[in-house]
């Protein structure tokens, strides 16, 4: 593609409106686009900036608070989705820990050789580290009541 049917700015959002800050990505001399900072400072100062000037003319004041807001609303989705996943993550490194208790308590000697059932049973239907250790702890002290 070359420079003429490329558009030099591409998806402004304000960073700060009343510093008439604007984020956007601008058509660099390799045809790449590079994110930038476009800031004219406070209308009040009274300053100007060639981009800012520019944006304002191809995209307007209204057309940029609608990319604002649309770029609010998908961040927000993006943050809910991390958030989905990050509780998922947690869910299953519970489960893999409490997986991993169950097993290291059936490699004990007692429990593995105990004919207690209703307690080997309730040991791998524990649903909580607690309740691996309880159960385990139970057939352990039990094999060594019997024991004696």
């Amino acid at each position: 593609m070359s420079k003429e049917t490329l558009p030099k700015y591409k998806d402004p959002i304000w960073q700060d409106k009343d510093n008439r800050h604007i984020v956007c990505r601008i058509l660099q001399p390799d045809d790449v686009y590079a994110i930038a900072h476009v800031i004219a400072g406070p209308e009040s100062d009274g300053k100007t900036n060639r981009d800012y000037d520019a944006l304002m003319e191809s995209f307007g004041e209204e057309e940029i608070d609608r990319l604002t807001d649309e770029h609010k609303v998908e961040q927000l989705r993006k943050r809910e989705i991390e958030a989905e996943r990050n509780l998922a993550k947690q869910a299953r490194k519970k489960q893999e820990v409490l997986f991993n208790m169950k097993l290291e308590a059936f490699e004990i000697e007692e429990i593995k050789n105990s004919t207690n059932r209703e307690l080997k049973k309730r040991l791998r239907k524990a649903k909580s580290p607690i309740e691996v250790q309880a159960f385990a702890t139970i057939l352990i002290q039990d094999a060594l009541n019997n024991a004696e």
